[in-house]
C-alpha cells in the first residue's frame, strides 16, 4: 500500500544520494592525486555531470511519484466518500447502481496510481549512483577510483625502463644508509639493511616507482618500518616506503600507476630522523639495490 511513510522513506534515500555525491566529492583530491591539474579538473567535470545527472532522474521521478500521491489520496477521499453514500442508499432502500459505479471507477484509479507510484519509486531506489567516469580503467583493482593521466609527469624523473624516481625533480635525495650490512645506528634496527635510506624532510612527496597494486598501507604489520607502504608491481618487482607521516592516499587492493602519490615522509618506527625507507625486491624475496636501478637518474 502507497503510504506518506512510504513517500518519507524514498525522501531518505534521495537524502543519502546527496550524501554521497558530496561524500565523493571530498575525496577525489586524494583520489586523483599524482595526477595532472588538467586531468583532475576534466575527470571531476564529467564525474559532476555524471552523477549529478542521476540524481536530477532520482529527484524528478521522486517529484513524480509525490504528485502523484497527492492524486492517490484526492482518489481515495472520493472513494470514501462514495462508499459512505452507498451505504446510505442501501439503508434508505434507493438505488446504489451510481455509486457502485464510482466506487468500481475510483477503485480502478487508485490502483493504477499505486502501481505508476511504486514504478517510480522503485526507479529511484534502483539508482547505483557511481559514474562510470569514476573507473575509466578495466584494470582497476577492488572498484577504487583511478585516474591515469597517460602521459609522463615533467615534474617526475623517469628511468628508459618506465621506473619513477620516488622523489619529483629538484628534491635533494641523499643516500644516508645503503643497501647491505651495516652498524647498528640505533636501537631495533637492522645490521643488515634491505633497503635505501633517503634523507628528506618530513611531508615529502612519495611517487610508486611503476604501476601496480597496494598489498599493504598504514601501520599495521609494519615492524620497525612505522608507517607504510607496500605495492606489488606489475613486473614482478615489490617496493617498499618506510618511515611514512601518510600513506592513506591509496588503500589495500587498490592500484596505481607508475608516478601515482601514494604516500609522504615520516619519521615514524625505528628511525633516527625523517627519511624514506626505500626497498626493491622479487616476489620471491630476494632483494634488488635501488641505487643501481636508478644508477644514472638520482638527484645529485
Amino acid at each position: 500500500m502507497v503510504s506518506s511513510g512510504n513517500v518519507q522513506s524514498d525522501l531518505s534515500s534521495v537524502k543519502s544520494s546527496f550524501e554521497k555525491y558530496s561524500s565523493t566529492v571530498s575525496d577525489m583530491s586524494s583520489s586523483w592525486k599524482g595526477n595532472s591539474y588538467d586531468n583532475f579538473n576534466s575527470k571531476a567535470e564529467s564525474f559532476n555531470s555524471e552523477f549529478l545527472g542521476q540524481i536530477e532522474s532520482c529527484m524528478s521521478n521522486f517529484a513524480s511519484a509525490c504528485d502523484l500521491y497527492e492524486q492517490y489520496k484526492n482518489t481515495k477521499d472520493n472513494l470514501n466518500i462514495a462508499r459512505s453514500n452507498y451505504n446510505t442508499a442501501v439503508a434508505a432502500g434507493e438505488s446504489t447502481s451510481t455509486f457502485s459505479s464510482q466506487i468500481s471507477s475510483y477503485e480502478s484509479k487508485m490502483s493504477d496510481l499505486k502501481n505508476q507510484i511504486n514504478k517510480l519509486l522503485d526507479q529511484v531506489k534502483g539508482v547505483k549512483l557511481t559514474a562510470t567516469s569514476l573507473n575509466p580503467s578495466s584494470s582497476d583493482v577492488g572498484g577504487s577510483v583511478k585516474v591515469s593521466s597517460g602521459a609522463q609527469d615533467p615534474n617526475l624523473i623517469y628511468t628508459d625502463d618506465g621506473y619513477v624516481f620516488p622523489f619529483a625533480k629538484g628534491i635533494s635525495a641523499p643516500v644516508t644508509s645503503s643497501v647491505g650490512p651495516r652498524n647498528q645506528p640505533t636501537a631495533g634496527a637492522s645490521t643488515n639493511h634491505k633497503g635505501t635510506d633517503i634523507g628528506v624532510p618530513e611531508g615529502t612527496e612519495v611517487h610508486s616507482m611503476s604501476g601496480g597494486t597496494i598489498t599493504n598501507a598504514g601501520r599495521g604489520d609494519a615492524g620497525g618500518y612505522g608507517n607504510w607502504v607496500r605495492v606489488q608491481h606489475d613486473d614482478g618487482t615489490v617496493a617498499l616506503y618506510g618511515h611514512l607521516s601518510k600513506s592513506d592516499y591509496y588503500g589495500v587492493g587498490d592500484r596505481v600507476e607508475a608516478g601515482d602519490l601514494i604516500a609522504l615522509t615520516g619519521n615514524e618506527g625505528v628511525s633516527t630522523g625523517p627519511h624514506l625507507h626505500f626497498q626493491i625486491e622479487t616476489t620471491d624475496g630476494e632483494i634488488l639495490n635501488s641505487e643501481n636501478i636508478f644508477d644514472g637518474y638520482w638527484p645529485s
